[in-house]
């Protein structure tokens, strides 16, 4: 499960942003997470809602999790699509396999709301 391991390098990147700003707390952690990431959401806000009790700081942390969608942009019609498909999608345009992956891969912080 290596939404574990994910979790306690983001807690500790957190616990460094809290330092850093002389935050007296976390209060509230938002991220978007795409399907093709590879997380397990439930496992990633498990792990995290168990291991910030480690953390003094982020014990009252709530984290916000967006799912993003997988979506390609078909490099010959040029129409963007969503699809649940991860196994070789083609434009429901035109048919092509010729795609580009706008989003879905991602791992990334939106905000982090602190209390100074």
């Amino acid at each position: 499960m290596h939404e574990t391991s994910i979790a306690i390098g983001f807690l500790q990147s957190l616990s460094e942003l809290a330092e850093k700003e002389n935050a007296k707390k976390i209060t509230k952690v938002r991220v978007r997470i795409g399907k093709l990431s590879g997380i397990v959401i439930e496992s990633f806000q498990f792990a995290f809602d168990t291991l910030k009790e480690e953390y003094e700081k982020l014990k009252s942390a709530e984290l916000l999790i967006e799912e993003l969608p997988v979506k390609y942009k078909c490099n010959d019609c040029e129409m963007e699509f969503e699809t649940d498909s991860v196994y070789f999608p083609e434009c429901p345009k035109c048919g092509s396999i010729n795609l580009s992956l706008i989003s879905g891969e991602e791992l990334e912080v939106v905000d982090v709301e602190i209390e100074v």
